[in-house]
């Protein structure tokens, strides 16, 4: 895919990973980069939109898609784990984990794939999804697993 002059929605992009790829994205000659978070007023890239996008929110979701219209590149970032064990006390985070990595995912992929005009999806996911190495992380690993085959 043709970086430079494309047109890239970065989700989670207020820090870390996210952050590193609309920084990337703008080095290499994107020309619009939307930088999407929870809380806009805390992304500092130069040169990106601050959009806000709340991936477990559709009307959020919605939005965002309604503002940005066509898109070359979607990058799904966000992202969350919570160290919680699929055979622990409570299931509570593991319904956040899961409402964040699977079903934001998603719903965030459903509502920018049709404006994409022969662009690109990338799903970012960490090795912790295919190994799960204890309890505590294959909650996360459920959740994001999926991202490695969505699109085969």
């Amino acid at each position: 895919m043709q970086i430079n002059g494309s047109k890239a929605l970065v989700t989670g992009a207020n820090r870390g990973l996210g952050k590193a790829f609309a920084e990337a994205l703008l080095a290499r000659g994107a020309t619009t980069v939307y930088a999407t978070a929870r809380r806009p007023e805390l992304i500092d890239i130069p040169g990106v939109v601050p959009l806000r996008l709340d991936i477990t929110d559709q009307a959020s979701i919605d939005a965002a898609a309604a503002e940005v219209g066509d898109l070359d590149l979607l990058v799904n970032n966000a992202g969350i784990s919570t160290n919680a064990p699929l055979l622990g006390a409570s299931t509570e985070n593991i319904r956040r984990e899961f409402d964040t990595n699977f079903w934001g995912t998603l719903h965030v992929t459903r509502a920018f794939a049709p404006r994409l005009a022969g662009g690109a999806i990338l799903n970012v996911i960490s090795a912790l999804s295919w190994y799960a190495f204890s309890p505590a992380s294959n909650g996360y690993a459920a959740s994001k697993v999926w991202h490695s085959r969505a699109f085969c």
